[in-house]
């Protein structure tokens, strides 16, 4: 049965929607995709401005509840009626969530991590452009192209240093703020394991390891943004090569603010 043409599809910002494709319904989030199958669904509810799937859940147990908000009143309230009139007459008292399955899509912090690295390191460029231009326009011309490698290396060592630290401090976070479990290993499959996440969706992380178990940490508010919690000493070991790239960059920085100042005061036949 396809019940994609019957049921209308919910759009929203930054790519996000929710709409059926074949027996199942799709919901689509700023970072990730939810299939929900129509056998998992109880109802859906029509709540103002957002609609709810609620999820079929075993007797007595409290089921499982999907918001998708901030759409048209009117447009939630024809997709719940769609929804429904399609749903199955006879439902399973089953757990519904063991149905369900994920994609994740991007990670919205990396992202913003990589966007601020590409503008650092455009600023970072300019600086030393001007910086050059200004030398060679009062007469330093030595120190203006002196300038240039010993730029291109602080500039370097401080952006890539600075992107690498970013799992020691993802893993900090989510440390402190996260929810720690263990993640079991899926059989047959190396490297690959498995944890589930508070509305009971089974997530997977990868992790090359001899053991059946590890721990991982993720974000209760984003439970597909996790991390493979490592030993204290791995962690330390991480820091300090980080620590070191971003050091060697602010010394070479340091050089090509001294050679800038230099030329500029005209000392040292610069």
């Amino acid at each position: 049965m396809s019940i994609t043409p019957s049921i209308p599809a919910i759009r929203g910002p930054q790519g996000t929607g929710l709409r059926a494709e074949g027996d199942a319904l799709l919901l689509r989030r700023p970072q990730e995709e939810m299939h929900i199958p129509l056998k998992a669904i109880g109802r859906v509810r029509a709540e103002g401005r957002a609609v709810a799937i609620e999820l079929t859940a075993a007797a007595g147990a409290v089921p499982a509840v999907h918001r998708y908000e901030d759409v048209d009143e009117a447009a939630a309230t024809a997709f719940a009626e769609a929804v429904n009139a399609a749903l199955p007459e006879e439902k399973e008292a089953v757990d519904g969530t063991r149905y369900l399955s994920g994609n994740r899509l991007t990670d919205l912090h990396v992202t913003k991590l990589f966007r601020r690295l590409k503008r650092a390191a455009l600023y970072g460029a300019l600086v030393i452009v001007a910086l050059c231009v200004l030398l060679i326009a009062t007469g330093h011309a030595v120190a203006g192209v002196a300038m240039i490698p010993g730029g291109a290396f602080a500039l370097f060592f401080l952006v890539i240093g600075s992107g690498a630290g970013y799992p020691s401090y993802e893993e900090w976070h989510l440390r402190k703020r996260g929810v720690t479990v263990a993640a079991e290993q899926v059989p047959g499959e190396p490297g690959m394991y498995v944890y589930v996440d508070p509305v009971g969706l089974h997530r997977t992380v990868r992790k090359f390891a001899g053991t059946w178990t590890i721990d991982v940490a993720y974000d209760p508010q984003d439970p597909g943004r996790v991390v493979v919690l490592r030993s204290r000493g791995r962690r330390w070991l991480d820091i300090g090569l980080v620590a070191s790239g971003i050091g060697i960059g602010l010394l070479a920085a340091a050089g090509v603010l001294t050679v800038a100042v230099l030329g500029f005061l005209g000392m040292s036949g610069l």
